[in-house]
């Protein structure tokens, strides 16, 4: 079981508008969902989590099977809606 941790994070306005911009087009079920990406995301890209390891661990654990492809034809289709 994973370890919880309750943090309470104050964000300024570009933060804000970027994490409703997010949970409002449908790509995150809520703020903390967003923001738990978010933090994997950075890790990733600074190279403190490996992102092959991270993608293997998701895979695992997730609930709708997207894959790749599919994920960037539906942020395509949000896009072409706004």
């Amino acid at each position: 079981m994973a370890t919880q941790y309750e943090i309470k994070l104050h964000f300024g306005k570009a933060e804000e508008e970027a994490l409703e911009q997010l949970v409002g087009m449908g790509l995150f079920m809520n703020h903390d969902e967003a923001a738990r990406a978010a933090i994997l995301k950075y890790a990733m890209d600074i190279g403190v989590l490996d992102r092959g390891a991270v993608w293997k661990k998701l895979e695992e654990i997730r609930k709708r099977r997207v894959t790749p492809a599919q994920l960037k034809k539906d942020l395509e289709s949000l896009e072409d809606e706004t």
